[in-house]
């Protein structure tokens, strides 16, 4: 049975101009919501209020239940009157504090149910979150050190001393830097690849993230969509063709280390094999390898073709905020050092030499990748690249024995499902293409949290699974009508 209507007056005795107000509430109003009433009423926002009792006394509304007091007092009259007091008033530091406190609850609760996108949330910077308060700008070129003295060059050249060896690429024959994230990586790649092929034609699958098509709008090249294979990985049949339709014009490939969608990964060695088969010599042709997800977990999986400098591959980038978790999205490119020749311009005003797609670049985030990769090492990541992969298989057969129809391919952690309908898709934040929406199995993803899933899942086709939120009053609030 729905509240009945009460009418409110609302007096503010402190301002001399306010001119009393009338409100009409219902009885069953949460408490909340009745103090947003007053407050939008009253022009401020409260934390507190009092009313008018029988006998003339002001008495204090704090909480859900001295609101139904209330309510039951004047349950003949249907009215009464609130008495607002200067220091019932939120003051503007306490107002803060509020939007703040339910912006952590919001975090907090979407942190819990975050399946769809590559990020890994299980971290702890604490140690380092003091640099916080400094503003540290990589501005420049990180092999150069400018005239501003506040960045983080050290750590970042450690960085990418770290995921140069990994790639098997000598020191002094690389260069690189970190990213803002990986479409950053992909921008910059293909930029030098066209400074160095300026006629090539762009190559690259459908299932291929798409900054690597914006890449090609912002620089106006000519490309072709190579088609993609069930699995997500590159049709080396449709590569072939196309190579063989224009074998005067030099290439530019873009290979993919996990693919956004299915976590396909193409074969370096059969693209190379594509191009030596149509004459492309090794200086007609430039392959970057977006690695955003997959470039940091596949050299802990040996048994898998491997992609690095070795083979004739000119670039690569790989996100730091996805597989191994950063608070800030950031990535890493490498490549190699002769590709850079073209890019390169000296900044009188920097003192260093404009190399990077940014000109300033943020000097947290190396300092946390530094960080990361140091408290774990070699030996935490091929842990918790076994981890997730036990953990995605997990899902996968899990799925099946519901009778969902699910794929995973063999170097993946991306598992591949049925869409289920909307509200359970923003629920668990999921990323949908058409009829598909993928789960992608990070570090913080548990066993625990996957039958949680399903289960939701199955009860969600049934009819039975309503959406849920704790951190539901943060997405409510309107915070230009509080400053």
């Amino acid at each position: 049975m729905s509240g009945v209507d009460y009418l409110i007056k609302i007096e503010k005795p402190w301002d001399a101009e306010w001119e009393m107000v009338k409100l009409s509430v219902k009885s069953d109003t949460k408490y909340e919501q009745f103090l947003s009433s007053i407050g939008k009423a009253a022009n401020c926002e409260v934390k507190k209020v009092r009313y008018l009792d029988e006998d003339g006394d002001k008495v204090i509304i704090s909480n859900e239940e001295q609101l139904e007091v209330a309510f039951s007092e004047f349950s003949d009259k249907k009215r009464f009157k609130i008495i607002l007091e200067k220091d019932d008033e939120i003051t503007h530091d306490q107002l803060i504090t509020n939007v703040l406190e339910e912006y952590r609850e919001y975090l907090e609760d979407r942190s819990k149910y975050h399946f769809g996108y590559p990020y890994n949330l299980h971290y702890d910077h604490q140690e380092i979150y003091d640099v916080m308060r400094y503003s540290i700008n990589n501005l420049g070129d990180p092999f150069v050190e400018s005239n501003y003295g506040v960045h983080s060059r050290k750590f970042e050249l450690d960085v990418l001393a770290f995921f140069a060896k990994m790639w098997k690429i000598d020191e002094g024959d690389y260069w690189g830097y970190v990213t803002s994230c990986g479409t950053e990586g992909n921008l910059h790649s293909i930029l030098a690849a066209r400074e160095m092929l300026p006629t090539a034609i762009l190559y690259a699958s459908k299932d291929s993230h798409y900054s690597v098509f914006k890449a090609c709008r912002f620089y106006r090249m000519e490309y072709r969509m190579i088609n993609s294979l069930e699995s997500g990985e590159i049709d080396y049949d449709h590569l072939n063709e196309e190579l063989s339709k224009n074998k005067g014009t030099p290439a530019i490939i873009v290979a993919n280390i996990g693919t956004t969608v299915k976590g396909a990964v193409d074969s370096v060695d059969t693209i190379i094999s594509k191009l030596e088969a149509n004459e492309f010599k090794d200086e007609d042709f430039f392959i970057h390898c977006d690695g955003a997800l997959y470039a940091l977990m596949l050299p802990f999986m040996q048994e898998f073709e491997q992609v690095d400098f070795s083979k004739k591959i000119d670039s690569m980038c790989v996100s730091g905020h996805k597989f191994l978790g950063c608070p800030m999205p950031c990535g890493v490119v490498i490549c190699r050092k002769k590709n850079l020749e073209k890019l390169s311009e000296e900044v009188e005003y920097l003192n260093s030499i404009d190399t990077t797609i940014m000109g300033s670049r943020n000097g947290h985030a190396p300092i946390f990748l530094w960080y990361s990769l140091q408290k774990g090492g070699i030996e935490a990541l091929r842990q918790k690249v076994r981890y997730c992969h036990a953990n995605a298989k997990f899902l996968f057969h899990l799925l099946q024995e519901r009778g969902v129809k699910a794929m995973l391919n063999e170097r993946s952690t991306t598992v591949v499902l049925e869409r289920p309908n909307e509200d359970f898709v923003k629920h668990w934040q999921l990323a949908c293409i058409n009829d598909i929406a993928h789960v992608v199995v990070m570090p913080n993803v548990t066993v625990e949290k996957i039958i949680q899933f399903v289960d939701e899942l199955m009860d969600s086709r049934s009819g039975k699974w309503k959406p849920y939120t704790v951190g539901a009053k943060f997405g409510s609030r309107s915070l230009a009508s509080q400053i």
